[in-house]
């Protein structure tokens, strides 16, 4: 009797494990890089993207969506919930120490904490030494990997590559605790069908994971739309458009393989779906939209808002559009909260996020957040704050110079997307008080930072 009631006893405990393990939301995060604003049909885009336009209708859009200017930056925000300037995340390096120091505490890390399967696919470009991979900052496993950019995948069709500078790049996998292992070289002839595998890799592993008892964290990473500019061969010509439109075609292929995914194994109500971008189009003559935004890779609009939208059917209201302001450093405090676990967010370090989950799941109408700062490297470029951007410096693209500002340039982002008229000018000063928010907020942040100075890129900090 005593052997039949231990047994009783373990069995219910390890049941009520389980069922405390499925209560948990899965959530999977797809990111896709250098994608405009107006890159997708729902808002723009001449070129369809049924996929997406249909997830957007399943959940809530954002149309005030901000992330950082280039990739480093808003991945280390998705990661960590601070501000890039802070990590020394803060700009692209080539050929410097850089990436996220271990110190840091990912949202990877914080779920696994809470009792997540994670898994990393795709491009990582937030350090690329053995102890700054995924693996190393959260992640269970790690599937076709880029330890970088694929920028790296035009660099052997050089004429005037030197391979005794620098090997040739490969694309990698690893697991947690094991070194990464070599899959195959990234070059310009496998450059177009590197999505293709990751999104295979994805789908196979919601498939394997979708009845596993412990709820599972995907970052699906992808490639595209990233130079060198190449389509995979499915695609190929397949707008008639250019190589641009193809792969927005085949982006949005993408996104609904990975959301039919869900919906077949039978857990899209217990499936979070969030799909954003890293930064705007440059806009090139390939292609590539910003929308009614000024400037991608800027201080501009186009540089900081980008697609975002978030699917969980019956918690969050399908065909939602809001235009409040929410940034890429958010995620981590909002995810947290959303599965129960916001004690595990870090309190001895500055967390720049704010927990947005009420807004989310509209409990509120209002975002949790009045303002986003613009840093670009380690100059301050603008801040928005409600429907105002003040520009304190400016650059009109990726490689234009940078032009100081006597005074502070102010919009109205709401009625001048493009950011054409200067309030300041137009209306003679009458603007200028703008200047006071904006002198509080970055007030506090300069105070902040004198508390806990930025980490230096590459640094091998150990903490405050």
């Amino acid at each position: 009797m005593k052997r039949l009631a231990i047994f009783l006893f373990f069995w219910i405990l390890s049941v009520s494990s389980l069922v405390w393990a499925q209560d948990k939301p899965n959530i999977v995060y797809v990111l896709v890089d250098n994608w405009g604003f107006g890159d997708i049909s729902v808002q723009g885009s001449l070129v369809p993207t049924p996929q997406i336009d249909q997830l957007a209708s399943q959940g809530l859009r954002f149309t005030n969506y901000n992330v950082e200017s280039q990739c480093t930056p808003t991945r280390s925000a998705i990661h960590t919930g601070r501000l890039p300037i802070r990590s020394g995340t803060h700009k692209v390096t080539y050929g410097l120490p850089y990436g996220m120091a271990p110190w840091e505490y990912t949202i990877a890390e914080l779920l696994s904490d809470a009792g997540y399967r994670t898994a990393a696919f795709g491009k990582w470009h937030l350090g690329d030494a053995d102890d700054r991979l995924p693996t190393a900052q959260g992640y269970d496993e790690w599937f076709v990997g880029v330890k970088n950019t694929t920028d790296e995948a035009g660099y052997t069709a050089l004429p005037q590559w030197d391979s005794k500078l620098l090997p040739q790049p490969y694309a990698w996998q690893s697991k947690r605790g094991q070194a990464p292992e070599k899959l195959f070289p990234l070059t310009v002839e496998n450059r177009g069908e590197i999505d293709g595998k990751i999104v295979a890799s994805a789908v196979d592993y919601i498939d394997k994971h979708a009845r596993g008892g412990k709820p599972f964290y995907m970052y699906v990473a992808l490639t595209q739309i990233h130079p060198p500019i190449v389509s995979s061969a499915k695609f190929r010509n397949a707008s008639r458009a250019g190589v641009y439109s193809d792969i927005l075609m085949e982006v949005d292929y993408y996104v609904g393989l990975l959301r039919d995914a869900i919906d077949q194994a039978g857990i899209a109500e217990n499936t979070i779906f969030i799909l954003t971008g890293d930064n705007g189009t440059v806009a090139s003559a390939l292609g590539g939209s910003n929308g009614p935004f000024r400037g991608g890779f800027t201080g501009y609009e186009g540089g900081l808002r980008t697609v975002g939208m978030m699917r969980w059917p019956g918690k969050i209201e399908a065909g939602r559009v809001s235009d409040e302001i929410i940034s890429s450093i958010d995620w981590l405090p909002t995810l947290a909260a959303i599965v129960g676990e916001e004690n595990r967010v870090p309190t001895d370090r500055p967390i720049d996020g704010v927990d947005q989950s009420d807004f989310i799941l509209g409990k509120s109408a209002k975002s949790a957040r009045e303002h986003v700062v613009c840093y670009i490297g380690d100059r301050l470029f603008s801040v928005k704050w409600r429907n105002f951007k003040i520009h304190l410096q400016t650059a009109e693209a990726i490689f234009a110079p940078i032009q100081q500002r006597i005074f502070p340039v102010v919009y109205d982002v709401k009625a001048d997307p493009g950011e054409q008229i200067n309030l300041m000018e137009e209306h003679k000063f009458s603007y200028s008080w703008v200047y006071i928010p904006l002198a509080k907020i970055l007030g506090a942040l300069h105070r902040s930072m004198a508390r806990y100075p930025n980490i230096k890129p590459g640094e091998d900090f150990q903490g405050y």
